[in-house]
């Protein structure tokens, strides 16, 4: 059977008896500042600048704008969705987290770059970058995330996890704060100059933010093999043994279901807030920021509370906490009138959002076996897509039918409650560290 070190660091195989030292705070400081590169990317480039931008100006001369954003979005996150778990177990045979890692990071930046020069009319071109861009970006967040449980004890994964979400969403929120002139002109065809320096300025954050991490996180997993097509059958196999892990009645499946419903719900959420903002409350394309700054703010205050929580009352009760969180501030998103109500609400979503996040990759540390975490963290990174690509989907077809916000909020709602109840029967921490998990090796 698998056994959980409680240094944070994968045993050593057998017949080596040299067992890699535990992470220091260099090493820690440096994989929680990927967060801030990790989190500035999420907000400007896909929750904002750049999704307006495509919609506005790029395709300033075609009505199937929205249409052509949400099926980029679409290919992307099902692309994800389908192909991080192999990404993840080539990255456990091959002993090479640490190099796939860089290698998504690397090709995230190149292709941002480009993506930040797209003007008016290069509406292919820029879908085609957009897709390599969140691609790569989300291979990367996936494999730093399976750093987590190798660079701290168990016992504090929750508080390291909620201190890197924090930080990086007051680096987010310090970004969305220097781009903000920039955008105070709007989103039009002669404001495109100031929007693309905008694009430019959050890659460039998002290349430094991973510098420390290139320089001082360590590889810790031992390699099974050297021989890429040997990697390929081994991760084959071993994505085909770990199936019956996620299947199977257990911690495991209790966990992953909930994730889905309640990510479905609060990608619901997210993407509502700046669309109800606009249409039921009237704010204007500078006052869309506040809300974003709002947002980021109470992101930041549940990641740092929630994952302390997490710590204290364990795995369970904090997500119950968390998605209670959310399911108030669903009512309230439908339920305010003024602005500063609005703005009140959507500092509640972040603080639900910035908490589900840190609070959730905490707790698949302590399911996760030593020898695949990166493998088990692309398991459950697909949860997060399908919801992602799902819940809106699902969103979008109920508010065409019925023209109203308040029927298809119905959604987020019914999967909050239903994913309360899954997490009712999560047990203690105590018991997802001591519970038997071994994965399918060579």
């Amino acid at each position: 059977m698998a056994s959980h070190c409680t240094e944070g660091v994968a045993p050593s195989a057998p017949g080596n008896s040299t067992r890699p030292s535990p992470a220091g705070q260099w090493e820690r400081l440096a994989w929680s500042c990927f967060d801030i590169g990790s989190s500035s990317f999420t907000t400007v480039i896909v929750d904002l600048v750049f999704a307006l931008y495509f919609v506005r100006v790029i395709c300033a001369h075609r009505v199937d704008a929205t249409w052509l954003w949400t099926l980029v979005l679409f290919f992307s996150q099902s692309f994800v969705a389908f192909s991080s778990p192999m990404i993840g177990a080539m990255a456990d045979v091959l002993g090479s987290k640490k190099r796939m890692l860089f290698s998504a990071y690397a090709v995230c930046i190149l292709s941002g770059l480009i993506l930040a020069h797209m003007g008016e009319g290069d509406v292919w071109t820029s879908m085609i970058a957009f897709a390599i861009t969140n691609i790569s970006f989300s291979f990367a967040d996936n494999l730093m995330a399976g750093f987590l449980p190798e660079i701290t004890s168990f016992d504090s994964l929750g508080r390291l996890s909620g201190w890197a979400r924090s930080f990086g969403n007051l680096g987010s929120l310090a970004n969305l704060l220097l781009v903000a002139p920039l955008l105070v002109s709007g989103f039009t065809v002669s404001n495109a100059s100031h929007i693309q320096l905008a694009l430019t300025v959050t890659i460039a954050i998002y290349a430094l933010a991973g510098l420390p991490a290139l320089l001082l996180l360590r590889e810790r997993a031992e390699a099974q093999t050297s021989n890429l097509w040997q990697a390929l059958g081994q991760a084959a196999r071993r994505l085909g043994d770990s199936v019956p892990d996620v299947i199977r009645p257990g911690a495991l499946r209790t966990f992953f279901a909930s994730s889905l419903l309640c990510g479905a719900g609060a990608t619901v959420v997210m993407v509502v807030v700046a669309i109800y903002a606009q249409m039921a409350i009237g704010m204007a394309d500078t006052e869309q920021v506040v809300v974003l700054l709002a947002v980021q703010g109470g992101a930041c205050v549940g990641a740092l509370f929630l994952g302390k929580i997490k710590d204290w009352l364990g795995s369970a009760r904090a997500l119950q906490l968390v998605v209670l969180v959310w399911t108030i501030s669903s009512i309230a998103l439908v339920c305010v009138q003024s602005k500063p109500l609005f703005w009140a609400t959507a500092f509640l979503v972040g603080f639900g959002n910035g908490s589900l996040f840190s609070v959730s990759r905490a707790v698949m540390g302590l399911l996760s076996p030593s020898a695949a975490r990166a493998q088990y963290y692309g398991l459950w990174f697909v949860t997060g897509r399908v919801a992602a690509a799902v819940g809106p989907l699902l969103f979008g077809e109920l508010f065409e039918a019925t023209h109203s916000f308040r029927i298809p909020m119905t959604i987020p709602l019914v999967c909050f409650a239903l994913g309360f109840l899954l997490l009712l029967a999560l047990p203690p921490d105590r018991e997802l560290e001591a519970a038997p998990r071994q994965p399918a090796m060579p």
